[in-house]
């Protein structure tokens, strides 16, 4: 019986470790170099689907940013494919989405996990994945109608659907692994959002409050508030 145990550990130990590298896979990245752009070098310096979007192509940015998305995505159906208990499917997912973030293939700087992290979601529970699309729905609807068009919007309302899905899950069934791993995955893209390239931002002296607020709320780096790096 122990024996079986520390099989089945083994097992959810490597799918975790698997699924982490999966996730240091960079698709926009990848999309980028094809077209001859380093998305380390070039706009916002991140390698997401918005800044490929905005530096190569929309086309190529929703490519990016979809199979950035189904990352997690086929994570987490392989794992319950493989019948991995669900706690494990979860892990493996928000290992997925650290990959995106923190990837070993890019020195552990990556994309800041939105879509990794609507395909977690997604995977995870399909209609809370849904309701979670809200902020999103009426940013983007906003962006395309208000001129000039917002650019805090998105990065707020993105923040916002991670906050939904976790709450959404628990008012429905109380505290359960998944409502834990949505706060873990909140807490993950707050991780993410302060510390990227943050000693840049402190050398330049403004007052941690407003870097820390700019950085939270908007995914806006002191550089880019300050117009050195693109927004």
């Amino acid at each position: 019986m122990a024996s079986a145990k520390n099989e089945n550990s083994d097992v959810d130990v490597a799918a975790v470790v698997l699924a982490y590298l999966v996730g240091s896979i960079s698709f926009p990245w990848l999309v980028g170099r094809a077209s001859g752009v380093d998305l380390h070098e070039v706009g916002s310096r991140k390698l997401g689907g918005s800044n490929l979007a905005k530096t190569v192509g929309l086309p190529q940015g929703i490519v990016g940013g979809v199979l950035d998305g189904a990352k997690s995505f086929a994570v987490i159906l392989v794992a319950r494919a493989a019948g991995l208990p669900p706690e494990a499917q979860l892990l493996a997912g928000l290992a997925a989405v650290v990959g995106q973030m923190w990837p070993v293939f890019h020195r552990f700087d990556g994309g800041r996990a939105n879509a990794t992290g609507w395909g977690f979601a997604l995977a995870a529970d399909p209609v809370a994945a849904l309701i979670m699309g809200a902020p999103l729905y009426v940013s983007l609807a906003l962006a395309a109608l208000v001129r000039p068009r917002p650019t805090r919007l998105l990065p707020i309302a993105s923040l916002l659907s991670f906050c939904v899905f976790p709450s959404v899950i628990w008012e429905q069934d109380g505290t359960t692994p998944t409502v834990s791993a949505g706060l873990a995955l909140l807490a993950l893209v707050v991780a993410r959002r302060v510390t990227a390239g943050i000693r840049d931002d402190l050398a330049t002296g403004a007052p941690l409050s407003r870097i820390l607020a700019n950085r939270v709320l908007f995914d806006r780096s002191e550089l880019q508030q300050r117009g050195v790096v693109p927004i």
